[in-house]
This record gives C-alpha cells, sequence and structure tokens, in this order.
C-alpha cells in the first residue's frame, strides 16, 4: 500500500474547471463511532452520492483528488487515470504508484481537461469515479451503478457554490468526505489532526497580488477571487490578493482592470507545459509589459495543484510559494 506522500512540502492533467460551487457534505447513513458504517451517502455538486460498500475500483479523471488518495492510502485502489500528473509536484513514491496504474486515452476538452467515454470506465471495473461534472456524466453512470465524485470547485451546478471566502478547511472537509467515502474515517481525522498543526503561517507583509491562469494561444486573462484556495495560500504566504473583493473563484478580466489592480507581483498558475510556457503565454498578452510586476521582473510560475481544488496540496503550496518569492528581487 502506498503511503501518503510527504516530499511535496520538503519540495517546497489537471482540469481547469471555470466554474464554482459548495463544500461536500459528509453524511453517513448509520451511525459509526470508528468503524466503516455503509452503506453512506454524501452530497456532491447538489446530487446525492451513495456506495454500498467502501469501493474497490476507483477510475480518476484528471489528477486532482490523487493527493488525497495518496494522504488516505489508498491508491492502490485506483485502476485507471486519463493523466499524467504536473512535474514538480508529487513524491517519488506516489510517483511510482501511478507508473503502476493504466493511463487510458481520452479527448481534450475546450478548458484542458480529460474528456472520457462511458464505455472506457465501465470497461475498467470502476466502482467509483473521480471526476469534474464536464468529463462524463453522472446519471449515465449511476444508471450502470457506478458513482460519481467530483472536486467541489469543479462542479457545474452554479446554484450549489458556497459563500464566503476559501480557507483550508476546504482541505480538511474534503478529507473528511473521502474518508466516509472510502471507509478510512478513522484515518482522515488523523490526517487531518497532522495537517491543521503543520500549516506554514508568516507575519512578511510580501505586498499585493495576483494569481492568473491564460490558457495557450489565447490572451485571456483569468484571475482567482474569494472562493479560490488562492485566498488562503496567498494570505498565509504574507500576500494581498487584489482580488479578494470578488466572490468568484475564478473569472474573466480584461488588461486595463489588471492594470488598474496593478499587482506588485504576479502568480501564474499551469496545470499542463512547464512554468517557461506558462510565463510566454502571459507575456504574450498584449499590455502586460506596463505591470509593475512586469517591469521589477515578480513573476512566478506554480503548478496550479498547489492552489485548487483543496486537497493537502493546498497547505503545502504555501512553503512552495514562500520560497519562490524569496527567489524574487
Amino acid at each position: 500500500m502506498v503511503n501518503r506522500f510527504r516530499s511535496v512540502a520538503a519540495l517546497a492533467g489537471i482540469a481547469i474547471v471555470l466554474t464554482a460551487c459548495g463544500s461536500p457534505v459528509a453524511v453517513p447513513s448509520s451511525p459509526s463511532s470508528g468503524a466503516a458504517a455503509f452503506p453512506v451517502t454524501v452530497t456532491n455538486c447538489g446530487a446525492e452520492v451513495t456506495l454500498d460498500a467502501a469501493p474497490t475500483s476507483i477510475f480518476i479523471v484528471n489528477n486532482d483528488d490523487i493527493a488525497i488518495l495518496a494522504e488516505l492510502d489508498a491508491l492502490d485502489l485506483v485502476v485507471a487515470r486519463t493523466a499524467e500528473p504536473v512535474e514538480g509536484v508529487y513524491s517519488d513514491e506516489v510517483l511510482s504508484a501511478l507508473k503502476g496504474i493504466r493511463l487510458v486515452a481520452t479527448e481534450t476538452g475546450s478548458t484542458g481537461g480529460s474528456i472520457i467515454s462511458i464505455e472506457t470506465i465501465l470497461d475498467s471495473g470502476a466502482d467509483l469515479v473521480l471526476a469534474p461534472e464536464n468529463a462524463v456524466d453522472r446519471e449515465t453512470l449511476a444508471a450502470s451503478g457506478v458513482a460519481l465524485y467530483s472536486p467541489p470547485a469543479y462542479c457545474d451546478n452554479a446554484g450549489t457554490q458556497s459563500s464566503g471566502a476559501a480557507t483550508f478547511d476546504l482541505v480538511y472537509e474534503q478529507l473528511r468526505t473521502f474518508g466516509t467515502l472510502l471507509g478510512k474515517s478513522e484515518l482522515a481525522e488523523q490526517r487531518i489532526s497532522e495537517l491543521t498543526s503543520t500549516v506554514p503561517t508568516t507575519s512578511t507583509d510580501r505586498g499585493s497580488a495576483v494569481a492568473l491562469y491564460v490558457p495557450t494561444g489565447g490572451g485571456t486573462l483569468y484571475p482567482y477571487g474569494a472562493a479560490s484556495m488562492v485566498t488562503p495560500v496567498f494570505a498565509a504566504a504574507g500576500l494581498s490578493n487584489v482580488y479578494a473583493d470578488t466572490a468568484d473563484r475564478v473569472f474573466e478580466v480584461n488588461i486595463e482592470d489588471l492594470l488598474q489592480k496593478n499587482p506588485e507581483t504576479v502568480v501564474l498558475l499551469f496545470s499542463d507545459g512547464t512554468a517557461e510556457t506558462a510565463m510566454a503565454n502571459f507575456r504574450a498578452v498584449a499590455g502586460v509589459e506596463a505591470l509593475s510586476a512586469v517591469k521589477n521582473n515578480r513573476i512566478i510560475a506554480l503548478q496550479f495543484p498547489f492552489t485548487d481544488p483543496p486537497t493537502p496540496l493546498s497547505i503545502a503550496g504555501v512553503s512552495k510559494l514562500t520560497s519562490a518569492l524569496d527567489d524574487l528581487p
């Protein structure tokens, strides 16, 4: 069995889905004092997901939940995956485990994530699919007796969007939900206790910043607001998000709006390619050369998993970001 990754903090495709939704609520269908109790039901993206027994075969679309599965010693349950992990994120142990999991071919959606056929999933024998809602059809899977759980940040149903700024509590909520789904609630609580005691913080004021996703080949700018995990990651690293007053997780802005905000630091989030590619995509947007951050060469490229969706990697992202800030002029 693969142990949870630990070198992420020491080191200190994902789908980019431009929607947000509320946090899941894990509701065991029968009481439990530590032992796994099934069936269990959790609410996810406005739908109820019920498992009659702990899953034995998991199909993962993209890599959003790898960190949580690793934290709960559950990577050995994964029978198929659709994307290679982003470089520089996972431990050698996790990478070794992923290499032993079948990689299946998929189509690529308009936002860069994987789209997989129902037939391919059913052929894998999976009893639980972890995927953004726009990658597979929940109702079709359910009709075949296969449950779907989607990262809350990537739900299609905007009506389930949570209110208020994101916090690291979202990480703990996800661990509890997966503990319920996998029959590992005690282990989840143990991991949560360990994580809460290791969240990095700084009293240093590192100035204003923006987190941006810039698609390859396009001049569109997508900053991240209050509902994104960028919020607690930035705060713990001493940064002030210039879009913290925007409730949305992610949204589109024009260069004029960004110039008006004029952040002192730009953090580019990327989920494929390299840091150099992310930098090139950003610098190709007309007008960014007028930003103070560009003039002062204060641009950081950070792997997307170190922010959204909320996983233990979001906590590790604080150290990763802080280290990158220390290297800036």
